[in-house]
């Protein structure tokens, strides 16, 4: 979390406890505010799961509803152990006959939580896994909810704090049964007609036998196997027509990896809406602007070069990184877009062409261009990291657009080994201090 989230996040955990602090004892303010933020934070978060499009653009995109997501995941999880350590048995509740039952719910909901919470941080968790622990965040709040009216509680029935607990249990379970129908929201199926294979991944096109509906350059839209209860997965559209839709896909994961190792010609896929906020601009009106690709991250930028014509508008500068031309997929592609359209200045980094991506390179581009250009980053975190910074060293005041393609967010090995060092670090500077401590009263 940057500092620019901190105040934001401090307030929303503020706000529960001063909300509801007139109307519990002094004892109680903690416990009933934590469980409150708890639930308010597993409302939220399925509201966002639901994927409401005033929600994602409000937001700013999909990605930016999924990475809310993942911390509302924390506040929940924090605020539930906060308020299961904490509370003690005040009040009647509802129906006071319910209120042991009240409590093993919570005692249910707050262990799965976790649970959950900790399988969805495992990146070596498989993915169709992974999603099912999420679809059973749906029935962990139900328990919250059941636990929050019918448990001893010191909120009074009808207060201020209680109708807005009512309202959040209902919009929550709302967005929950919303996320449910989209598991049967309408797509629509093509089958692949062109495959071309490169290192590590597959330039893919399908083809539909009605039209599809229409996209914007830049969006990505989910496409899963023609099966019963096929997981859907979102790729960004590298372009197509009214038939037609192009996707270039690396293998990432379990998934990815299966369909790249065994897509074949012919295969029928269902896809879905398009979605997203990622939108480079290609009209003559533009403000210069630099497009920075990473590996398959030139597949949005794909599809704005495939609709775009030659004009005499501000510059375009799109730096491509790769590790090698046998890596890029569309790398052919890009360079002929380059020679046709005079706007567009091309920069390919390449690992092992001796044109390495480093900030000395991104900076020489970035200190000539106009102060209130915009950048388009689409590519790993360390990337998308390296021109943030430049960019700020240099105090351009422009905008800098990105999503988030990982959606999951999980911690791998190296995560895990980062968390885990300073605590282990920390355990093993403790057991000196006390064995040195030992040594010298048994000396003493």
């Amino acid at each position: 979390m940057t500092r620019a989230h901190l105040i934001p996040a401090t307030l929303f955990v503020v706000a529960h406890l001063a909300f509801v602090a007139p109307f519990v004892p002094l004892a109680n303010i903690w416990p009933a505010g934590l469980g409150m933020l708890s639930m308010s934070s597993m409302a939220l978060a399925l509201i966002l799961a639901a994927r409401w499009r005033i929600v994602d653009r409000l937001m700013g995109g999909p990605d930016k509803s999924y990475g809310a997501h993942r911390w509302l995941g924390f506040f929940a999880v924090a605020g539930a152990l906060g308020h299961w350590v904490l509370a003690t048995d005040v009040g009647a509740g509802v129906w006071p006959m319910l209120a042991a039952s009240g409590e093993s719910m919570g005692t249910l909901a707050a262990m799965g939580l976790m649970g959950l919470t900790v399988q969805a941080m495992v990146k070596a968790i498989p993915y169709h896994l992974w999603k099912l622990g999420h679809m059973l965040m749906g029935p962990v709040f139900l328990l919250a909810a059941y636990h929050t009216f019918f448990v001893a509680s010191p909120l009074d029935v009808g207060a201020a704090p209680w109708i807005y607990m009512l309202v959040v249990s209902a919009i929550g379970l709302l967005a929950w049964g919303q996320t449910l129908l989209r598991k049967s929201a309408p797509s629509q199926l093509v089958k692949v007609s062109n495959i071309e294979r490169f290192e590590g991944g597959v330039d893919v096109t399908l083809v539909a036998d009605n039209p599809l509906p229409r996209f914007v350059p830049r969006q990505f839209a989910t496409l899963a196997h023609n099966k019963a209860r096929a997981e859907a997965h979102p790729f960004t559209v590298a372009g197509g027509n009214e038939w037609t839709r192009r996707f270039l896909i690396r293998s990432a994961g379990d998934w990815t990896e299966d369909f790249v190792r065994n897509v074949q010609k012919g295969d029928e896929l269902r896809i879905g809406r398009g979605g997203g906020r990622f939108l480079p601009q290609t009209s003559e009106a533009r403000k210069e602007q630099l497009w920075v690709a990473g590996g398959v991250g030139i597949t949005p930028f794909l599809a704005a070069l495939e609709r775009s014509a030659p004009d005499i508008g501000a510059l375009i500068t799109l730096i491509y990184c790769i590790r090698s031309r046998e890596t890029a997929g569309a790398l052919e592609e890009v360079e002929r877009h380059a020679a046709r359209l005079p706007q567009l200045n091309l920069v390919i980094a390449s690992d092992q062409g001796g044109s390495r991506f480093t900030p000395s390179i991104l900076t020489d581009h970035m200190q000539n261009m106009d102060e209130k250009s915009e950048v388009y980053l689409c590519g790993p975190t360390g990337l998308k990291d390296m021109v943030e910074s430049v960019w700020g060293l240099l105090n351009m005041r422009g905008r800098v657009h990105s999503e988030r393609f990982d959606f999951r967010g999980a911690l791998g090995l190296t995560d895990m080994i980062y968390i885990g060092q300073p605590l282990l670090e920390t355990a093993l500077n403790l057991n000196t201090e006390i064995r040195r401590k030992t040594d010298a009263l048994a000396r003493s």
